[in-house]
C-alpha cells in the first residue's frame, strides 16, 4: 500500500507534467519536441526529463523539464545529448550542466512541500487554460 508521501509524490507528478506539457504549447495546443523539433498536440507527448526523475533534487525543476515526444522521451532513452544542446541554446550555456550538478544533491521534498506544488501547479494549469483557451 503506498504511503501518503508516495500518493502526494504521483499526483504531484500528474499535476506537473501537464502543467510542463501546457506551458510548452502554443495557444492552438501544438508543442514542438525540445530534442527533435517534431510538433504534436500537447496531450501527445511527455514532459520529458533532462536528468531522469528518480533524481529527486530536479525532479520539478522546470528547466529540466519540457514538452518530449514519445519517440524521444521513451524509444530514444530522452536524447540526453540533443536535450542538453537544447537547455543551452534556450537558458544560457552552462544550464545542462549546472541541472546535472544540482541532480546529484540529496532533496527530501516534505510533505508539505509536495502539498503546496500540487496548489501552486494546479493554479498554473488553470491560468495556462485562461490565456491559452487549451
Amino acid at each position: 500500500m503506498a504511503t501518503p508521501r508516495q500518493k502526494l509524490v504521483k499526483q504531484l507528478d500528474s499535476v506537473f507534467s501537464k502543467f510542463i506539457r501546457m506551458r510548452d504549447a502554443d495557444d492552438s495546443g501544438m508543442a514542438t519536441c525540445i530534442s527533435c523539433g517534431s510538433v504534436k498536440k500537447w496531450r501527445e507527448g511527455d514532459a520529458g526529463h533532462f536528468i531522469s526523475r528518480g533524481k529527486m533534487s530536479t525532479r520539478y525543476d522546470e528547466q529540466n523539464v519540457h514538452f518530449q515526444c514519445k519517440k524521444c522521451n521513451i524509444f530514444r532513452n530522452g536524447e540526453q545529448y540533443l536535450y542538453s544542446l537544447a537547455l543551452d541554446r534556450k537558458y544560457g550555456e552552462g544550464t545542462a550542466e549546472r541541472i546535472y550538478l544540482e541532480s546529484n544533491k540529496t532533496k527530501k521534498t516534505s510533505i508539505g512541500e509536495l502539498r503546496r506544488m500540487i496548489k501552486h501547479y494546479t493554479r498554473q494549469i488553470d491560468e495556462i487554460t485562461k490565456q491559452k483557451g487549451i
